[in-house]
This record gives structure tokens, sequence and C-alpha cells, in this order.
């Protein structure tokens, strides 16, 4: 659901707990920024040690609009020791709130890293978290990438906490790439695990944030395409707007080709199909998904958001346990 930034007050309920993560873009302050702070009951702010400057300085920013806002500091390359974090702290909040038969949980997963935002949401898929929430995730889009680069630089590339699926010896490894636009990530990637088969998917015209980014898009496709046709047996378009018509279509995939392959899935453009990933590995325990970082980022004309959220009930998108 789109809801535009002047609207949102009126879309949403009190907020139990409030979940977002601190980072250098403005978009990181876009949701707490435009929501009524007086609907907020609690909130956590998740926050990398050893971070940017300036991502210390818009949590301070949101620090002084919601007061109670709790800063919870994790490792950057830690995510065994990040995941416990989270999970200790999901277990404090739901034993000081024993006698609520539900809650209202908000996720802003607009700057949460790739992979601390499927490791928060492996935490938050046990039974006793989400059978006691509902839980929405709002996403802040991107309305243009200003800068000529990203990121420079992979540091490592390892699959994600308890994303590192059921691979069998005998079987050829199939990497599926929803590309985004660091090709450098991509290619070291495919570097790294030297797939025998690849699956190549770009962003759909029509399910794009805008026109400007989806032809961005293509030409990075393109340029994989150009280097790898030789292991690329088909292509597929994702949705960058749509979980559910990006799970789909990954779950297609995984039944065309998972009796014959491992299967890793590497979700390398924006946050929605990276969820829709996600939500599928939650859901599928053949599957691995992979994680590249970067070694820099461009904090200085990184991105401009949109002038909208788009919201998603969680859920709804996952199997019962």
């Amino acid at each position: 659901m789109r809801i535009a930034a002047t609207e949102i007050n009126s879309h949403i309920k009190n907020i139990d707990l409030f979940i977002c993560s601190s980072g250098f873009e403005s978009r990181s302050k876009s949701f707490a920024l435009a929501v009524d702070k007086e609907k907020v009951k609690n909130a956590i702010i998740f926050h990398i040690d050893e971070n940017y400057t300036v991502s210390y300085e818009n949590l301070i920013e949101l620090k002084s609009r919601i007061t109670n806002l709790e800063t919870i500091q994790h490792p950057k390359n830690n995510p065994i020791e990040t995941y416990d974090i989270i999970l200790k702290r999901l277990d404090n909040f739901y034993a000081q709130n024993l006698t609520k038969e539900k809650f209202e949980i908000i996720v802003d997963v607009t700057t949460f890293t790739r992979e601390v935002l499927l490791i928060l949401f492996k935490a938050l898929n046990h039974t006793c978290y989400l059978n006691k929430a509902h839980i929405n995730l709002v996403y802040t889009p991107a309305e243009s990438y200003p800068c000529d680069w990203l990121t420079k630089g992979v540091r490592y590339i390892r699959s994600i906490f308890g994303f590192s699926g059921m691979m069998l010896p005998s079987r050829k490894l199939m990497l599926v790439v929803l590309n985004g636009f660091e090709n450098e990530r991509t290619e070291e990637i495919i570097k790294s695990f030297e797939p025998n088969a690849i699956l190549l998917g770009k962003p759909s015209y029509s399910e794009s944030i805008n026109k400007e980014l989806c032809e961005t898009g293509l030409a990075k496709f393109e340029e994989i395409k150009s280097k790898h046709s030789s292991k690329i047996i088909e292509e597929f378009e994702f949705s960058c707007v749509e979980i559910e018509k990006t799970m789909e279509t990954i779950e297609n995939l995984i039944k065309k080709y998972g009796d014959h392959y491992n299967i890793v899935l590497s979700p390398l453009n924006n946050k929605i199909s990276t969820i829709a990933v996600a939500f599928v590995a939650l859901n599928n325990d053949n599957v691995q998904v992979c994680y590249a970082s970067a070694n820099q980022y461009n904090i200085n004309e990184y991105s401009v958001p949109c002038d909208y959220f788009l919201f998603f009930g969680m859920n709804s998108y996952l199997n019962e346990n």
C-alpha cells in the first residue's frame, strides 16, 4: 500500500513497538519524522558500531523527537551476536507486556543492511513473536540516486545467518541474482560462488519505482548479461514495488530448478525485492541467501527520498509455524 507522507498519521494505529535503523541517508529519518510521536509507545533504533558519523547524527535527531527511542548497538561483522542481541531485546519487550493479546509493530526497513534486515526477520518469524503481533513493514523508496557510484569494494561474501539452506553435495549450484545498480557486488558474488548456472533478474518496467531508476537498472543488467552469457540459462523480471509478485516469481523459479540444483539467492536491488527473497527463504529451507558487504558507501550524495511510503503486512506472507 502506498501512502503519502502527509497522510501517514491518518492511516496507522497506535504503535506498541516501532523498530528502525540508523543510517547515513536522510531516508533513515523520513518515517520517524513524519509519524505522530504520541502514537509510539515503545521504540528501538538499531545502530551499527563503528558507523559513519552522519549515522550517529541522524540517530541523535530522531532521539530528540521520539524521546522514548532506545538505542541498541550491534556489531558490523558478527551476525550471530547481532541475532542474539535482537532476540534478547524482543524477549524483553514481550516479557514486559504479557497481558496484551496482540501487539501493533511497525518496522522501518529503509536503511537496515540487507543482512541485518534478514536476521531481524528470522527473529520475528518465531511463533511466539509472529502470532502475538500484527507486524507492518514501512519503506521509503529512493526517488533518485544522484551520485555516480553507490558503493566501492566488497569486504566479504557469505550466506546470511539463518538462511544457509540445505545444500546437497550431489547437486550443482545455481545462483539467482536480482540485479541492481552495484555491478561490482554482482561480479564478486559470481566470482566467489562460481555457479554452474545463473538466473539473472532485472526490474520490471511496470513494477519499478520510476522510469529513470528502471532504465539505470536495465543498463546494469545488460552489462552483467554480456559478461556472463555462457552461464545464464534464464532471464526473469521482478517487482520493486510489490513483495507478493516478486515472491511468486522466485517461487516459480525454485519449483522449476530446485530438484536439480542447490539454489543461492542474491538480492541486490531495493528493499522490497530483498524482503521478497527473505520471505521465500523463510518459507523454504532448501534455498540459501547470500550477502556481499561493501567496503565504502557514498555517504555525501547517496539518495533522494520519495514523498511517500510503501506499507506491507508481514504476517500474511509467512507460512504458519
